[in-house]
């Protein structure tokens, strides 16, 4: 079954400054950190992998200066920089001394407007790092089914992996034209932690980032979703399944409320470990109760008594307290029960000693 989840974004064709906002601090107070987040530039944009591979070639060298030379000044100065990728945006991040501002707003936005891509460092060193974080997280039985559930629940966009599995071969060229692409004025946000928001607005000014060119008008694809699927894996080791269900982002406070009715009601783990969550995206949510052991029957019997739970059609009203702590927002107006469609399950392991499905 699928069904489809409609998101529509027109961009505007006015000029318009880069989103700039600040939150207090959670470090010392000498240290600030600033976030360019690229949204709608992550793993469910483009080409599998490709969006994974142009988060990796950030911080390499620019038409101003080299990788290198930006890693030694960047270490001078007691900063440190990464990048990051989530299946909806490509996350930018700076730490660095309070003092060193003016100088980190300067790196961030030439690393948008002036990274060069070259052939050879996407051979030497985008490619091989990606390929390392793809195996390091693939290599975790947990990571590995909630990644399949996520393909068989979207199939594309945010079906797609997460990060670059090296299925696809790209050249320096797809990932330079990638990113253009995807930085604009209107994708671009920055986030400064324990700065002055007049300070950083009046630094982007002064930057690159306020030359960012401007978004074109386009209307997002709509995201499908499926349910009453499964995947299966064979592998050796640590038994992981996961049961859950795609959902638009107006069922999400729902489900985080079935979420926290799971999580407490469900039986006490001998050893495995379990994760129950709803997991927000800007087009769709996936709700999904994780079981990993190295004993199978174990998973087997707590992703079972998980499904009786979530098909149970119990009164929920009693866990809205728990819901809003566990999601970190309100759930008061979701409502008291839920109606489930058909699950979707996903299993690496053990596969013979988990029910399929249909048996759940």
């Amino acid at each position: 079954m699928f069904s489809k989840v409609s998101v529509r974004s027109f961009a505007t064709s006015i000029p318009r400054a880069v989103k700039v906002s600040t939150t207090p601090s959670t470090a010392p107070s000498a240290v600030s950190t600033l976030k360019v987040i690229i949204k709608n530039a992550g793993s469910k944009s483009g080409p599998a992998g490709l969006a994974h591979l142009a988060a990796a070639s950030s911080f390499l060298d620019t038409v101003s200066k080299t990788g290198l030379r930006l890693k030694r000044e960047s270490e001078l100065l007691g900063g440190e920089y990464k990048s990051s990728i989530t299946r909806d945006n490509i996350i930018l991040e700076a730490t660095f001394l309070k003092e060193n501002l003016p100088y980190f707003v300067n790196v961030l936005g030439n690393v948008l407007t002036e990274t060069q891509y070259k052939p050879h460092e996407l051979k030497e060193i985008a490619l091989p790092y990606a390929s390392a974080v793809s195996y390091g997280a693939s290599s975790t039985p947990s990571f590995a089914a909630l990644e399949e559930l996520h393909a068989i629940s979207f199939r594309k966009g945010l079906g797609n992996p997460l990060y670059y599995d090296g299925s696809k071969s790209y050249t320096s060229e797809d990932v330079a034209a990638f990113a253009k692409s995807a930085i604009s004025s209107e994708s671009v946000e920055i986030v400064g932690e324990n700065v002055v928001e007049a300070d950083l607005s009046n630094f982007v000014k002064q930057s690159a980032l306020s030359s960012l060119p401007e978004g074109t008008t386009s209307i997002k694809a709509e995201q499908k979703i499926y349910t009453g699927v499964e995947s299966r894996v064979r592998k050796a080791g640590v038994t992981s399944a996961v049961i859950g269900v795609p959902v638009s982002p107006a069922q999400t406070s729902a489900y985080s409320l079935l979420a926290a009715y799971v999580s407490a009601n469900l039986q006490d783990p001998h050893t495995a470990s379990v994760e129950t969550k709803v997991v927000k995206y800007d087009s769709a949510s996936l709700f999904y109760v994780s079981v990993s052991s190295s004993n199978a029957s174990e998973v087997s019997a707590l992703i079972t008594d998980a499904a009786k739970l979530i098909k149970s059609g119990a009164d929920l009203s009693a866990y809205k307290a728990l819901a809003s702590y566990q999601s970190g927002a309100s759930v008061s107006s979701a409502p008291s029960t839920v109606s489930v469609p058909a699950l979707n399950l996903s299993v690496v392991g053990d596969i013979d000693a988990v029910p399929h499905v249909d048996e759940l």
